[in-house]
């Protein structure tokens, strides 16, 4: 599938939000939410009730992901996202499409983890501007995601803001607040860089840090497991 496609697909742009280790999050995907009720609740969920920001970096352009491919007419679509991951527990994301063959060529998705309520909604907020409330469009077995049409004075607020906090509900009815930060989006966004589609489907393909950490320990209890299940023989003091 061709980003163009994808960005067609309205949605599908969801692909996009998670980390390749997203479906280690959970262990079985969960049923629907109810509409109007609450979404089901993530491991960690609930107890991220404080404000979460990502790990900053010594190269702000390090915390956008720029993909685009190219349309009719010379131009290209492009989608940037950034994902907010903390001990390998995704805890939201945000992601800005830009696309000139569609008639709402600017179209902004945030996504939170389950376990929100959703009548609520997720509040979205740059710096110390209004705060603006999206109600969630749908959630899948990772995460509920909300949209919103943006237009170029919105972006130009994204380049000229700091951070842009999400807000939403959780069971206990307590704020999760997700920070996204907005260093580095101006020069990614107005940037020439980008991946092609290909090279974002080959790299998510490729198993992160965190899926090689998780099968290297599967192999090690295995071994010491051995083949007949028995458990592995508690190990020597030092001498």
């Amino acid at each position: 599938m061709t980003l163009k496609k994808l960005v067609v697909a309205g949605f599908a742009v969801a692909a996009l939000m998670m980390p390749s280790f997203g479906a280690l999050a959970q262990d079985a995907a969960p049923a629907a939410p109810a509409e109007g009720g609450a979404a089901p609740a993530a491991p960690a969920a609930d107890a991220a009730a404080a404000p979460a920001a990502p790990a900053a970096n010594a190269n702000p352009a390090q915390n956008w992901l720029k993909v685009c491919d190219p349309i009719d007419g010379g131009k290209q679509a492009c989608i940037m996202r950034q994902v907010v991951v903390a001990n390998g527990q995704f805890l939201g994301s945000f992601l800005l499409r830009d696309d000139p063959g569609q008639e709402s060529r600017l179209l902004a998705v945030a996504a939170v983890p389950l376990g929100v309520l959703l009548p609520f909604g997720l509040t979205w907020q740059i710096d110390g501007g209004k705060p603006i409330r999206v109600p969630f469009m749908l959630c899948d077995p990772q995460s509920c995601a909300t949209q919103l049409v943006i237009n170029e004075a919105y972006v130009n607020s994204l380049k000229k803001g700091g951070v842009l906090k999400l807000t939403a509900k959780n069971r206990q009815n307590k704020d999760l607040v997700i920070d996204i930060t907005l260093a580095g989006f101006t020069s990614v966004y107005d940037g020439a860089a980008a991946m092609t589609f290909d090279e974002f489907n080959k790299q998510s393909t490729a198993p992160s840090a965190l899926e090689k950490q998780l099968q290297d320990r599967a192999e090690e209890l295995r071994k010491q497991l051995g083949t007949d299940g028995a458990a592995p023989a508690t190990p020597a003091a030092p001498q």
